[in-house]
């Protein structure tokens, strides 16, 4: 069976550095066959205690490899090197493994290559172009295949095939425009995205879309050359959605709580929605919803400056991936439509930006580094894309009010890095 064209995105950079990163904070997931390979090599006698671990997460039944208490996988050796990789062979170690930081993603007329940015490499685009060979022999493994139709642009309607790419090629090119600050750059896209809320792009086909998109794009650019840094003032009710769409990707469950029962399991609940209602007034103490979270406050947290421009480069850049794995929006991010979908890729400046002053307030600086930035992006990226949660009717709602014309222009300058 002949294999899917794969596309690649030629300016990201990546070869693994041994950070350890994804033997550590990823909860890996097994299949039955990887179960039994891994058995079959007898490694339930040469590891102490169990190997699997069975648990359920949104009402489906889930096997894990075993992590110590401190969140290290059972199989990362005190070197840094994966025991199943170095005793047994690369083939055995399980599909998300092998796969890590790399998602194959339905594209249009291919196979497209997303990257998770919370790996450290990945973030500072650090290492070579990536091996299309090696690449499509995992993505065969995954049986993704690219598109069978296009995504959804809003309610019914469809766009061409043609033109959802225009449309990702179009923002893509906003966030790499020349003789623009990048600040400016997420702003010409906010302001792309409130021109298309009050268009209907699925009745224009070919040239013209293409030619619609590159109107608003240089509009857009006119607009924030003529009124730079004047985003809208941000009402309350969008603030405090943003805060809550922001604690949902704060979270990041260690795998001791994805087995939690009974009366743990609603203490556990109970103190999630105590913090939800903190962040939700945007008041006082942070919840500590990581131990290696600082103690601060909201307010402290508000006054770390903003970063220098260049310290943005590595969030257009995961934005850029994003767009140019079409993994923003469809079967690459939950299923959402277009529209939507960029709504939520344009909030994670501003979900960055929060959680790189955090990091900021942890190391004691008054306003953001590039380092911080990174800190930020990766934390960001820990959950944008992957958690379930935002899969629910609830996110897909309140993404709904965050999509309003200024909200996401008034929550990037308020929030943005």
């Amino acid at each position: 069976m002949k294999s899917a064209p794969l596309h690649l995105p030629v300016f990201q950079r990546f070869n693994c550095h041994g950070c350890t990163h994804c033997c550590r904070d990823v909860v890996v997931n097994v299949t039955e066959e990887e179960q039994r390979q891994i058995m079959k090599a007898g490694w339930e006698q040469r590891v102490p205690g169990p190997i699997f671990i069975p648990y359920r997460f949104h009402g489906r039944k889930l096997v894990r490899l075993a992590q110590t208490s401190d969140r290290k996988c059972i199989f990362l050796r005190e070197d840094g090197r994966c025991r199943l990789h170095a005793e047994t062979g690369m083939h055995i170690k399980p599909l998300p493994c092998r796969l890590f930081p790399f998602v194959p993603t339905p594209g249009v007329g291919s196979v497209r290559i997303d990257l998770r940015a919370d790996c450290p490499t990945v973030a500072r685009n650090e290492g070579h172009r990536l091996n299309a060979r090696e690449l499509a022999g995992l993505a065969a493994e995954t049986k993704t295949e690219p598109l069978a139709s296009p995504p959804v642009w809003r309610g019914l309607h469809r766009l061409s095939f043609d033109g959802f790419e225009a449309l990702a090629d179009g923002f893509a090119g906003v966030l790499n425009e020349p003789g623009l600050s990048a600040r400016n750059r997420l702003r010409v896209g906010c302001l792309m995205l409130e021109a298309l809320e009050r268009t209907k792009p699925y009745k224009l086909e070919g040239g013209l879309f293409r030619s619609m998109i590159q109107i608003l794009r240089q509009a857009a650019v006119i607009d924030t050359q003529e009124a730079p840094d004047q985003p809208p003032p941000l009402p309350e009710r969008p603030g405090r959605l943003f805060r809550q769409w922001l604690f949902l990707h704060a979270i990041v469950d260690s795998p001791s709580d994805l087995s939690l029962k009974g009366i743990e399991k609603y203490r556990r609940s109970w103190l999630r929605y105590r913090q939800a209602r903190r962040f939700a007034a945007g008041r006082g103490p942070v919840p500590r919803i990581r131990p290696d979270w600082p103690e601060t406050t909201f307010e402290a947290i508000a006054q770390v400056r903003q970063a220098e421009d260049a310290a943005l480069e590595p969030l257009l850049r995961s934005m850029r991936l994003k767009l140019d794995a079409h993994a923003f929006c469809g079967p690459g991010y939950y299923g959402y439509d277009v529209f939507h979908g960029l709504t939520a890729l344009w909030l994670l400046p501003a979900l960055t930006g929060w959680l790189a002053r955090l990091e900021a307030v942890k190391a004691g600086h008054d306003a953001l580094t590039a380092d911080d930035v990174i800190a930020g992006l990766r934390r960001a990226h820990t959950t944008f894309g992957v958690s379930p949660v935002f899969a629910r009717i609830s996110e897909r709602l309140r993404l709904r009010a965050l999509a309003r014309p200024g909200v996401v222009q008034g929550l990037t300058a308020l929030y943005g890095p």
